[in-house]
């Protein structure tokens, strides 16, 4: 009985392509400008051009791939006006994110989400890759409670635009977690049932950030 060939088109080979080339950018192995040539990407993860194809497309939707008439795919470059206009973005989305899930963060809720920032602020101190992981879930610990698929799935996609600054700026400038303390800050707001004070502590960290990356992308000239 002949054994048919792995289908190059299964969503399980374009996910994991999309999702291999994704974290590579905002992980910053293919830098802002970056040539991205189907053929050797296909050849670095291990499969044929469909996959490679259909995790463009997706990419070019996340706007961290360009396609430049005449000369292919390349990572999206860095701009300073981007930052400042996803960034605006992001406290739009999560603001509203935050008061549609303020019904469902009890105490248990809060206290779950206070050990993750522990968590996350301890791998800081050690100069620990990995609180980006913790960051994220801080974050989506709140905005996964406002019972919005949707609403989380865009937070996620500008979410994973704004990692690939914050990543690269902090190998341009060093600077502490953005906004650690105001992590706190809207936990004890939630804590003490102030939902302004959280929202409006949740758009300070978010626009502080954006300022830490235009400032570090500016000192490097």
């Amino acid at each position: 009985m002949a054994v048919s060939s792995p289908d190059p088109t299964s969503p399980s080979r374009v996910d994991a392509a999309y999702r291999q080339l994704r974290q590579a950018i905002i992980d910053g192995e293919y830098p802002p400008g970056a040539p991205l040539r189907h053929s050797e990407l296909a050849s670095a993860f291990g499969v044929s051009l469909i996959p490679i194809r259909e995790a463009m497309r997706r990419l070019e939707v996340e706007r961290l791939v360009d396609s430049v008439p005449n000369k292919g795919a390349r990572v999206a470059p860095v701009s300073l006006k981007d930052v400042q206009d996803v960034y605006a973005t992001r406290v739009l989305l999560e603001v509203e994110a935050l008061r549609r899930a303020w019904p469902r963060l009890d105490e248990a809720a809060v206290a779950e989400i206070r050990e993750l920032r522990e968590a996350m602020v301890e791998r800081v101190r050690r100069d620990d890759p990995r609180f980006y992981d913790l960051h994220r879930k801080v974050h989506f610990g709140l905005y996964e409670r406002s019972g919005s698929p949707w609403l989380v799935h865009v937070i996620e996609i500008v979410w994973s635009h704004t990692e690939r600054y914050r990543r690269l700026a902090a190998k341009l400038r060093n600077f502490v977690d953005e906004g650690a303390d105001l992590h706190g800050v809207v936990l004890d707001a939630i804590a003490a049932g102030h939902v302004e004070k959280a929202t409006e502590a949740l758009r300070r960290d978010l626009e502080r950030t954006a300022n830490l990356i235009v400032e570090a992308y500016e000192e490097s000239g």
